[in-house]
Formats: C-alpha cells, sequence, structure tokens
C-alpha cells in the first residue's frame, strides 16, 4: 500500500509497462520468505499469494491469500494494529482513474 510520500513513484511501476521501461530500481526492495519483493520504504506491505486470475476485458482479477503484514511501527496504534489516521494511505479508484487522499 502506498502513501502520499511514495505516489509519485508507485503511480510509474502501475501506469509503465515493464516490457518497455525496466522499474527494477525505482523502489529498494527485499524478497520476502514467500519469494514475492516488497517495497522497503512501504509503510504497509501485505505479501500474497495468488489463488486464481479471472480475466476480463481489459484486467486481470487476482485473487489471493495474506501469507504476510508487514508494518511500520510508527503506523500503528495502541492496539498493535494500522491506525489509518496515522498512515494516511492512497486511494486509486476505478473506473476514474482517480487518487484519493485519506486521513
Amino acid at each position: 500500500m502506498t502513501d502520499e510520500a511514495l505516489l509519485p513513484r508507485a503511480d510509474l511501476v502501475g501506469s509503465v509497462s515493464g516490457a518497455k521501461q525496466s522499474k527494477k530500481d525505482v523502489f529498494a526492495y527485499t524478497v520476502t520468505p514467500n519469494g514475492n519483493a516488497i517495497i522497503d520504504d512501504s509503510p504497509l506491505s501485505i505479501d500474497c499469494d495468488v489463488v486464481d486470475n479471472y480475466e476480463t476485458d481489459g484486467f486481470d482479477n487476482f485473487i489471493v491469500s495474506i501469507a504476510a503484514t508487514y508494518a511500520d511501527e510508527k503506523i500503528l496504534g495502541e492496539n498493535g494494529k494500522t491506525d489509518y489516521d496515522k498512515f494516511k494511505p492512497v486511494l486509486f479508484e476505478f473506473p476514474t482513474y482517480e487518487y484519493l487522499l485519506t486521513g
């Protein structure tokens, strides 16, 4: 998940084809024990396994199961869970292709 600070780079990797431009150096990343890359600077990362893929016109819809969650302590509340007032994620809205700031 991304916040406002990561948005320009997140937008780039989400909108540019890896076949046309290498994106491997946009973010520093760590490969999880599950074999997936997570962004080091992301305040909240969810490591998932793809269970199924439903292809539709123009989009692939992935069904996933969560393998692990990684969170920076600065976005956690006293209960140890994500405090979205601290995290303030940026959401991407379909079909308008707009970003929505939260918090």
